[in-house]
């Protein structure tokens, strides 16, 4: 009977041990052989980002009322819808047009069927609006988010 239970107790240390996780403390080589062939452009590189098109929402912010609820559809033809509600005041008003991409490809022109226009940066599922110089209006509460 001890002989059976030896057995047994040195069959069940022989498979824990087995089980046990072998400590790789080795360190692995670091290929640091790697070059940088091109400059990384400043902001969102999305001009390659194919997601592009739909529709933005957001709350834009208003001097004399509770906000500009904003709805822009960027269609794939290079078009445009923005719905905008001016909250307590009244709307929604359409504007159509058209729409271009800055050769960086993270910029959208819109060109407003009454020959105005708006700048957008385009982000990861965002529009951040751009002042007259192009540069973003800071905050969250101008960014349109699909």
């Amino acid at each position: 009977m001890k002989q059976k239970l030896f057995l047994l107790l040195t069959v069940v240390a022989i498979t824990f041990s087995a089980c046990k996780k072998a400590d790789s403390k080795e360190e692995q080589p670091v290929n640091d052989s790697i070059e940088m062939t091109s400059e990384v452009p400043e902001g969102h590189t999305t001009n390659i980002a194919v997601d592009w098109e739909g529709e933005y929402k957001g709350i834009i912010p208003c001097e004399d009322c509770d906000g500009v609820e904003t709805s822009l559809i960027l269609n794939y033809d290079s078009t445009f819808t923005m719905t905008k509600t001016y909250i307590g005041k009244g709307g929604p008003y359409e504007s159509k047009g058209s729409f271009s991409r800055a050769a960086s490809g993270n910029i959208i022109v819109l060109k407003f069927d009454d020959a105005s226009e708006a700048k957008y940066q385009l982000g990861d599922g965002s529009l951040s609006l751009l002042n007259d110089d192009g540069s973003i209006i800071e905050g969250e509460d101008y960014v349109l988010r699909k």
